[in-house]
């Protein structure tokens, strides 16, 4: 498979299963796990990554152009599919990085076995439940509700009209199916694994934590239990950011992943 600086899409055969992927840059290999409301493709900030790394977006069992295959119930289905994934690439000692409910994915999948991962990056993870604040609703909420929820500032995003534009219908489409996927994966318990912390006491990867402090959707608590929860692992904070700083802190949230893998 040839990649290439602009992000290019194929498909890889998961034992049967046809997952969709966008690929670019060159160097080690870094692969990102998308959130519950599913994939956006080749991003900016996935072009800065692939300055230095070859970078892997895939879409998950049941998100955008991956079927899901029958016996994916559990977000712990979805990690084993996902490590499957990595051994159908053939990929040796990756940097594993996931966002919301792929931060969930990620850190699942480092706690199972993380022989092959030479760092993780969880961004403002679901996967554990806060002990003070409480995880937002986003299944049963308008589109307007869910784009209040993830952005902290809209000026501070590149490009803000296109998230807040009126989709087309096969767009609608492909938003409601990965809805319904997303809600049978993660409503019960709601977007947590109760065990997830105690499994992450095996987790002995380089870690970095990002999280946007006015994340309106998984509130940063969390971020300070999650790296309870992982042995020497690292926090970084990000000010007036909502829950996704990857888009709306592009370049601080791009320095603090680089700065971290160039320090390891």
């Amino acid at each position: 498979m040839t990649t290439v600086q602009s992000g290019s899409r194929t498909t890889v055969n998961v034992n049967g299963t046809a997952v969709e992927m966008y690929s670019g840059g060159s160097g080690p290999p870094l692969v990102f796990f998308h959130g519950a409301g599913g994939s956006n493709g080749w991003q900016p900030w996935h072009e800065d990554l692939a300055a230095e790394y070859t970078v892997y977006v895939p879409s998950q069992p049941g998100f955008n152009g991956t079927e899901a295959p029958a016996w994916i119930k559990t977000i712990n289905d979805v990690a084993h599919f996902n490590l499957m994934f990595i051994d159908a690439l053939g990929l040796q000692d990756i940097v594993l990085m996931g966002s919301s409910m792929g931060g969930w994915v990620s850190a699942e999948m480092a706690s199972m076995d993380d022989h092959n991962i030479d760092a993780l990056v969880l961004v403002d993870p679901a996967g554990i439940k806060p002990q003070e604040g409480e995880i937002a609703e986003i299944f049963m909420v308008s589109a307007d509700t869910r784009l209040k929820q993830r952005f902290h500032d809209p000026s501070q995003v590149e490009n803000y009209e296109h998230y807040a534009r009126e989709l087309t219908p096969e767009e609608q489409l492909v938003v409601h199916s990965n809805a319904i996927t997303a809600s049978q994966l993660c409503w019960r318990p709601y977007l947590h694994n109760p065990s997830l912390p105690h499994f992450l006491s095996r987790v002995s990867t380089p870690t970095l934590i990002v999280w946007g402090r006015e994340d309106a959707i998984i509130p940063v608590e969390c971020g300070h239990l999650f790296q309870q929860a992982i042995q020497g692992s690292q926090l970084r904070i990000i000010d007036n950011c909502g829950h996704s700083p990857a888009v709306e802190k592009r370049g601080e949230f791009v320095g603090a992943v680089t700065g971290f893998l160039n320090s390891l």
